[in-house]
Formats: C-alpha cells, sequence, structure tokens
C-alpha cells in the first residue's frame, strides 16, 4: 500500500505527493528501518530497495553487491526481521587468505603453520618484539604496534592498500574496533606451529538469509511492510529553505518539514543549491573507495567450500571474493557454482574496466581456485561507486562541518554514507532507527 496515491512503480509520479512532516530519501537497509520506525514515506531512485544491500539475479545465480553477512545478536535488529519474515541460518565462518601460493586459514596471524618456515620465524619475531606501548598517529602505526611488522609487511598493510587503494599510513586507525581481529600470544605461537583456525574475530559465526535470494531477501522483504514507499523517484532537487524535494527532472515534488536522508554526502550536497561554500569545500575533501564487482556462474557443483578469500598480494587484481552458493541455499541453479570477485579502484588508483573480468578469471586460474577447462556460465559486473568512506586525517574534521549544517537545515543523515562511517549492515539499520527516533521526539517536543 502506498499513501498519497503514488504506486510503487512511480507511475504517478507526475503529481505533487503531499507535504508531510518527515520524508525519507534514500531506500538502503538505514532508510528502510527509519520508514519502520516513523511510517513516513520513503523516497527511492531505483525500480526496487536495498541499495548496496540488495542482491541482482542472473540466470538463476543470485549475487550481492560485495560480502554482506550478519553478526549481531541485537534484539531490535532481528525483531525487524521477524517482524518481515527473514528466515536467517546460522554459519561457522569458512575464510581464507591466498598468500604465498597456499591457503591460509583467516586470522592470518594466528594460523600461519603452512607457510614457509623463515616467513613465520620473521612475523613471530617481530610480533615478540613489537612496542606495545606505542602511541600509532596512522593505521600503519596502529597494525605495527599491534600486530608487528611481519605480520603487517605480510598481509595486513598489503592487503589495506589494496582495499583502500591508499597505504595505511594516510589512514587513521579509530574505525578498527573490533573490525580487525586481534590475537592472544599463545593463538599467535600455536598458530606458527599447528594450523587451527581459532574462531576469533566477530564474524567467526555469522548469519545469512536462507529464502534462497541472497541478503537482498532482507531489504526486499522490509520494503514490504512500508506503507508510503515511492520507487523510481530520483531527487534532482533539495530546496532546504521552503523545504521541498523535486523528484525526475522537475516531474512530481514533495515537502517536508525534517528530511531523513541516507544518501551519499556528495550526492546529497550536490542536491542542495544552497549549501555554503565551505560545506561544498568540505565535501570536496572526503576520499572513498570504490568497488567493481565481478560475478561468474560456474558449471560445477563442488567448486570450493569456502566462504570467502583475502587476496593481499599484488600480482593478483582482486582483493576480496567469495563464494556465494556456500553463504545460503538457493543461490545457484542445482549443479552449479558461484564466485563474487572485488577489486577495489579510486581516483588515485584507477583500474581498466574494459579488462577487469578477464584479468579477474586469469588470476583465479593461477591461485588454481578455477581450472582452464571450466566452463563459466554466466558474467556479470557491479559497479559501486560509493565502496567503503576512506578514514583520512581530514574525514573527522570535514565531516563534522557538513553535518552540522545539514542539522542546522533539517536534514538529518543516517546509515553508512550519510554518516560517512564505515558501518555494518545491522549498525547501518541501527542508525536509520536511531535517526527516526529522535526526528518524532523533536517534532512531538515542538509540536
Amino acid at each position: 500500500m502506498v499513501a498519497n496515491g503514488d504506486s510503487t512503480d512511480g507511475s504517478s509520479r507526475n503529481a505533487a505527493v503531499g507535504s508531510p512532516d518527515t520524508v525519507i530519501l534514500g531506500g538502503g537497509i538505514a532508510g528502510l528501518a527509519a520508514a519502520i520506525a516513523s511510517d513516513a514515506p520513503l523516497y527511492e531512485a531505483a525500480p526496487e530497495v536495498g541499495g548496496v544491500a540488495a542482491s541482482k539475479k542472473v540466470d538463476g545465480f543470485f549475487f550481492d553487491y560485495g560480502i554482506h553477512v550478519l553478526q549481531t545478536n541485537h534484539q531490535r535488529v532481528h525483531g525487524i526481521f521477524n517482524d518481515a519474515g527473514v528466515k536467517l541460518g546460522t554459519r561457522q565462518r569458512n575464510a581464507h587468505i591466498f598468500s604465498n601460493r597456499t591457503f591460509t586459514a583467516y586470522p592470518f596471524q594466528i594460523n600461519t603453520a603452512g607457510l614457509p618456515l623463515a616467513l613465520r620465524l620473521k612475523c613471530l619475531w617481530n610480533y615478540f618484539r613489537r612496542d606495545t606501548k606505542a602511541e600509532p598517529k596512522n593505521y600503519e602505526q596502529w597494525i605495527r604496534s599491534n600486530m608487528g611488522s611481519g605480520f603487517g609487511d605480510e598481509f595486513l598493510i598489503p592487503y589495506s592498500e589494496k582495499f583502500w587503494t591508499v597505504h595505511p599510513r594516510e589512514m587513521t586507525y579509530e574505525w578498527t574496533g573490533n573490525r580487525v581481529p586481534t590475537a592472544k600470544a599463545w593463538q599467535v605461537l600455536r598458530g606458527a606451529l599447528v594450523n587451527r583456525q581459532t574462531k576469533i574475530g566477530t564474524n567467526a559465526t555469522f548469519q545469512y538469509p536462507d529464502d534462497g535470494e541472497g541478503f537482498g531477501s532482507i531489504t526486499t522483504r522490509m520494503g514490504a511492510q512500508i506503507n508510503k514507499l515511492h520507487l523510481r523517484h530520483r531527487a534532482t532537487l533539495i530546496d532546504v529553505h521552503q523545504r521541498r524535494i523535486e523528484f525526475n527532472n522537475g516531474a512530481a515534488e514533495c515537502g517536508y518539514e525534517s528530511l531523513i536522508a541516507t544518501l551519499p554526502l556528495p550526492e546529497l550536497i550536490r542536491l542542495m543549491p544552497a549549501a555554503p561554500q565551505h560545506v561544498r569545500d568540505a565535501v570536496a575533501k572526503l576520499r572513498w573507495n570504490s568497488i567493481i564487482v565481478v560475478n561468474l556462474g560456474i558449471d560445477d557443483p563442488d567448486l570450493s567450500d569456502k566462504h570467502w578469500v583475502h587476496f593481499p598480494e599484488k600480482e593478483f587484481s582482486l582483493f576480496r571474493m567469495s563464494f556465494p552458493h556456500n553463504l545460503g541455499p538457493g543461490m545457484v541453479p542445482a549443479g552449479m557454482s558461484s564466485i563474487a570477485a572485488e577489486v577495489s579502484y579510486s581516483d588515485w588508483k584507477p583500474i581498466d574496466k574494459s579488462s577487469v573480468v578477464d584479468r579477474v578469471i586469469d588470476d583465479l586460474q593461477r591461485a588454481k581456485i578455477l581450472r582452464p577447462d571450466h566452463r563459466i556460465v554466466v558474467r556479470d559486473t557491479m559497479d559501486i561507486k560509493y565502496g567503503y568512506v576512506l578514514y583520512d586525517q581530514n574525514r573527522a574534521a570535514v565531516v563534522k562541518v557538513i553535518h552540522e549544517w545539514l542539522k542546522s537545515v533539517n536534514v538529518h543523515p543516517a546509515g553508512r554514507y550519510a554518516l560517512w562511517a564505515y558501518l555494518w549492515s545491522h549498525e547501518s539499520l541501527l542508525s536509520g532507527l536511531q535517526t527516526a527516533n529522535r526526528v518524532l521526539k523533536k517534532s512531538e517536543a515542538e509540536a
């Protein structure tokens, strides 16, 4: 059901659609959560909800926009999923790192037994001699003080450079938290002697939908709970003084008192002609990486039992790959397997997009994940402009400038790209809930 006579296919977008108190812009997981919490109308540019938490079906294969798994027991999150009819299954992580021509269980620092002896000794020597009392000034220094230079040089530093597209010395480390697994000394020592695959880190146990439609089944079912959903409504202008949004080149518009926005900050400010120069200057300093996902459908039912693999070495174009057929049931047609390989790029580290599929296939063959005789039945790509926000030395200050101005014009950011933060899916969902609750309380207080 859709309010104000609008249909979710955008068929009535030639008419004004009312002036509700609160409007939500962007139908990713944060915007969906905000709409569920507030019952406010939600406007989404695409023909379906989900954003980067959606899934894509190609000839019977389901692919996510990069790896998405759930790693939370938060009751409110699971309450929303239960209300939406999402069926989740629990998985025990089977993740690896491909380094030195072999697969090492993740996390690297406690599973080095299969690596050359000299490398293991280097990692152990530097780990036990690291300066644990150092006060790091950047992410590289944090790696060396927490993991030692051996583990840093062999895995975390080259992997970070491939992933983020900048050297970790250009980054801060306030985002690390539970995202970079740490280990006890006895685990590191034991891992150099015997491969035990100790389950440390927040995603050692994770959840994934059992619905057979990929991670996007979560956002699809959340979207079905929303009463005032307007798809195919791309915002083209936000007048923050008149509190009015134009869609699709002026074909439709709506007013608002409060706006919850989940668009990436550069896109959001671009829509606001009234944004002052100091805000635009701040936006110009934001940095992020982009990701091309190369999706392959393989005519082989037993390609691998792994969930995902990290690739730290420069000779491989991809930084990470997953096997979607192992994440959930129904992800591939019978007798098939699938691969989703991620290649990071940015303005300062461009790639040749025209050759990326062939390069990835060649890399996978050199890693002996694919054989030359494997029949590839699906080749597909996803180009994700905003992948991960970059935590450089400017980020905190410039985001504060942007957010303070948005707050002054009653625009409330939510989600990974509007908050400009490294949020997991459940954290983005919670940010949508929390933002909606704050906006509702503010409206009630002013009524």
